[in-house]
C-alpha cells in the first residue's frame, strides 16, 4: 500500500488549474472512493488539505483524489494581479460534478466502485463540499454541457470544520467567490450558497467534526448544519473535539487525530459494498 499509483487529470477547458490527481494502490479493486477539496478561503487550495488525506486515505483501502477547484489565485504566494473569474460561483458546483462523473465514468480503470464515491471538504472546501451536497440535483444550478444527474450524485459527506455560513465577518475573498463582488452585496447573495439553509431530501449522509476552540470558523457552524440535517432526515454524525487550530487536516498529535478513522466508520456504514 506504501507505493500508490497517480494519475492526475485536468478538467476544465476554461480555467487550466482545475485538476484532479487520483491515488491509489494497483491492486485495489471495488474501492470507496473520496474526492479531497482542500480549504484556503477560495484564495488557494490548502497543499496541507489535499494531498497529505487524500493519500492517507489511499493507503487505508480508498481511492483517494485531490479536486484542485478554481481559486481567486494560483497559490498563497501570488495573490495579486488579476482574480481568477472562474471561482464565481455556481462554476466551482460544475468543477465538482466533473470531477465524480469522470471517477465515475472510469470506475474499472481506477478500481473503484462507482456507488461510493464520497466528498471531504475542508473549511472553505467544505463550503464547497456542502453546498454541492444540497445542489446537485437541482438543474437550474448546472449548464447543459454538466454531467447528468446519475453520473454526479455524491454518496456521502465529510466536513471538516466547514466554513459553512457566510455572513459580513466572512473573510472578503469568500464574498467575492460567491456573489461576484468584493463589496455591495447583500447578506440575502450570500445566503443562496449559506449550506444550512438548503439541506433537502437528496443531499446525502454527512459527517462533520470541528474543535471547540476554533478560533477562524466557530464550531457553532457544524452544530447548525447538523441541526438543519436531522430536520430534513439526513443521515448525520457530528464530532467535536476540545481543541486544535483551524486547518489542522490530519490533526497529527492533536485531540482530533481519530477524525479520519471515525470518518471512515461512518462511510462504511452509509456507501455499504453492492
Amino acid at each position: 500500500m506504501n507505493n500508490l499509483k497517480q494519475d492526475m487529470i485536468y478538467l476544465s477547458k476554461a480555467d487550466n488549474q482545475v485538476s484532479l490527481t487520483v491515488l491509489r494502490d494497483e491492486n485495489t479493486v471495488n474501492a470507496p472512493c473520496i474526492i479531497v477539496l482542500p480549504g484556503g478561503a477560495y484564495a488557494a487550495c490548502a497543499p496541507g488539505e489535499g494531498y497529505p488525506v487524500a493519500e492517507h486515505f489511499a493507503k487505508n483501502g480508498y481511492v483517494g483524489c485531490v479536486l484542485k477547484y478554481s481559486t481567486l489565485y494560483r497559490d498563497f504566494s501570488h495573490t495579486e494581479g488579476l482574480a481568477n473569474r472562474h471561482t464565481v460561483f455556481p462554476e466551482p458546483l460544475w468543477q465538482v460534478a466533473s470531477a465524480i462523473a469522470h471517477l465515475r465514468e472510469n470506475a474499472s480503470l481506477y478500481g473503484l466502485n462507482p456507488g461510493r464515491i464520497a466528498l471531504c471538504g475542508f473549511s472553505a472546501g467544505a463550503h464547497l463540499a456542502a453546498n454541492y451536497c444540497n445542489y446537485w440535483s437541482c438543474d437550474e444550478f448546472f449548464t447543459e454541457a454538466s454531467p447528468a444527474r446519475d453520473l454526479r450524485r455524491p454518496g456521502a459527506c465529510v466536513l471538516s470544520y466547514g466554513a459553512t455560513h457566510l455572513n459580513a465577518n466572512t473573510p472578503g475573498v469568500m464574498h467575492r467567490a460567491v456573489t461576484g463582488k468584493l463589496n455591495g452585496f447583500t447578506q440575502e447573495e450570500l445566503d443562496v450558497y449559506n449550506a444550512r439553509l438548503h439541506v433537502n431530501r437528496d443531499t446525502p449522509p454527512c459527517f462533520l467534526w470541528h474543535t471547540a476552540d476554533d478560533n477562524n470558523v466557530p464550531a457553532e457552524r457544524s452544530f447548525k448544519l447538523a441541526e438543519a440535517l436531522l430536520e430534513e432526515g439526513i443521515v448525520c454524525e457530528l464530532h467535536i473535539f476540545s481543541s486544535g487550530p483551524h486547518a489542522a487536516a490530519l490533526s497529527k498529535g492533536l485531540p482530533a487525530e481519530r477524525w479520519p478513522e471515525l470518518a471512515d466508520a461512518f462511510l462504511k456504514r452509509v456507501m455499504p459494498d453492492r
